[in-house]
């Protein structure tokens, strides 16, 4: 049998979940979930996981997978994702990889890039840099060295763009570049899809989202993770929705002001994430207004998979 894997990605409250539990069930298949924060068994109201049922629908890897005290990386995630992959090519089934985390899918699609070992005397002179000069210093010399790297890196993750630099460094090559160059780890054909919306859509869906999650405890769930395991548990205790919560419940910013910056942080990360996804090749986009239309869509998947079957 021909293996494949089918990927459906997007930004954050764009039906993903939803739509991937459709397909899967139709494919009487499993689900990959390709998201970084999903997978720590703490962490369910600030990250939007699939409900009881949709869990209960269709079997989901690396949802409440470890926890928040445990390291996990998207190398880490690569390994066990491709178990899991060719598990599932074994019983002919395809497997549907569902999430927005780019890191994650990007480890799927093309596998993991390690690059050279780091170099002490390097690392050190940029980190002076950085402290001494700032993030943008840093920024504008990797935007001159690697624009392809300058343009999707997370430009407030000074640890990557002292990595990206330390690679330039080392290698006289552009970490782009060199991860063009790696071959791919897997043995199989991807089939990507992606969902965009109407920017005014999305942006109130993702507003009615942290609405909905502020209803639901979401300020109990961080202060019940704070008091167990403390605020430097985990960095990702610093992303989106919680950053925001730990801020509030130190008296920094005001109720008012965290739900704001909640929302508008999910907004700029949405940006960020079809940002990251564009640049794919071969990915099929969708473009809704309702996910009424998710029904519709599936049965364009399917019939697309159909057609690549050999």
């Amino acid at each position: 049998m021909e293996k494949r894997v089918l990927a459906i990605v997007g930004p954050t409250a764009s039906g993903k979940t939803k739509l991937g539990v459709i397909v899967a069930e139709k494919l009487n298949t499993e689900i990959i979930s390709a998201d970084s924060r999903q997978i720590f068994k703490e962490l369910n109201i600030g990250t939007a996981k699939p409900d009881k049922n949709d869990l209960k629908k269709v079997k989901h890897h690396f949802i409440n997978h470890i926890s928040i005290n445990e390291k996990y990386d998207a190398g880490k995630f690569f390994q066990e994702a491709s178990r899991v992959i060719k598990s599932l090519h074994q019983q002919n089934k395809i497997p549907v990889v569902v999430g927005g985390s780019g890191l994650y899918v990007n480890a799927l699609l093309y596998g993991i890039f390690e690059g050279p070992s780091a170099d002490d005397q390097i690392r050190k002179s940029l980190e002076n840099e950085l402290e001494n000069s700032g993030i943008e210093f840093l920024i504008e010399k990797l935007k001159i060295v690697d624009p392809e790297t300058y343009e999707k890196i997370d430009r407030k993750n000074p640890r990557r763009i002292i990595r990206a630099l330390e690679v330039f460094y080392l290698t006289g090559k552009p970490i782009s570049s060199l991860q063009k160059e790696r071959d791919r780890k897997n043995d199989y054909d991807i089939f990507l899809f992606g969902l965009s919306w109407n920017r005014k859509i999305l942006y109130e869906r993702i507003n009615n989202r942290v609405d909905k999650m502020i209803e639901s405890g979401l300020v109990d769930e961080v202060k019940m993770i704070l008091d167990k395991y403390g605020e430097n548990v985990n960095t990702i205790l610093q992303t989106v929705g919680y950053k925001e919560v730990i801020q509030y419940l130190k008296n920094e910013i005001s109720f008012e002001r965290m739900v704001e910056l909640i929302k508008q942080n999910t907004r700029r990360y949405a940006k960020r994430q079809l940002t990251w996804f564009r640049k794919y090749q071969n990915i099929i986009w969708f473009n809704l207004d309702s996910e009424n239309e998710l029904l519709n869509i599936s049965n364009k998947i399917l019939e697309i998979i159909d057609g690549g079957k050999s």
